[in-house]
């Protein structure tokens, strides 16, 4: 009885530090990733609110069926939704646009919504940066607040990879259109 009543104080003290610890970190997290493009600004932000063509660059989409799009513009409003492989709905809302990008409700399954968004910025006079970022708010227990140190590692490939293809897909877009086009392009 006594080793079991050592053990509980031991647990119920490591729980009571862990709660500590993890009251002094954030509730929330945000994880970005960015690519520079050899476009013009005008061109990207026309990509990214393209809602029919995010199949083609965006990895979260990979393997998804029963895609539904509201409105073939992403526009204040305008969704996204799709299906992954095990049959679980996701799904993209607008929530603001502008020539600067999107912010976007990100609904991953039942988990809690986040929001996520698309920051295009014109860096000189030979490139666009453009930002995905993604800012979860985190519940107050332990294990969630420890995911957030975690979850840049867990995301940012997804995000990257996506912004790659993104990228890449710009650029062969602006190499078939022709010099007048590809006078960014690096």
């Amino acid at each position: 009885m006594k080793a079991v009543k050592s053990i509980f104080f031991v647990m119920t003290g490591l729980a009571l530090v862990l709660t500590a610890i993890s009251s002094l970190l954030p509730g929330s997290v945000m994880n970005s990733r960015w690519v520079k493009v050899g476009v013009s600004r005008e061109r990207v932000t026309e990509k990214l609110k393209d809602f029919n063509g995010w199949a083609s660059w965006n990895l979260l989409l990979t393997d998804a069926s029963d895609i539904r799009v509201s409105s073939a513009t992403a526009s204040n409003g305008a969704s996204l939704a799709w299906k992954d492989p095990r049959g679980v709905s996701h799904g993209f809302t607008v929530t603001a646009d502008n020539d600067g990008g999107l912010v976007t409700r990100l609904n991953m399954g039942s988990g809690r919504p986040m929001e996520s968004g698309f920051a295009v910025q014109q860096n000189g006079t030979d490139s666009v940066q453009v930002v995905w970022y993604v800012i979860e708010d985190l519940k107050w227990y332990p294990w969630e607040k420890f995911y957030g140190i975690m979850a840049g590692d867990m995301k940012g490939p997804l995000l990257q990879g996506s912004l790659d293809k993104l990228k890449e897909i710009l650029h062969a877009e602006a190499a078939e259109v022709g010099p007048q086009d590809t006078t960014m392009m690096k």
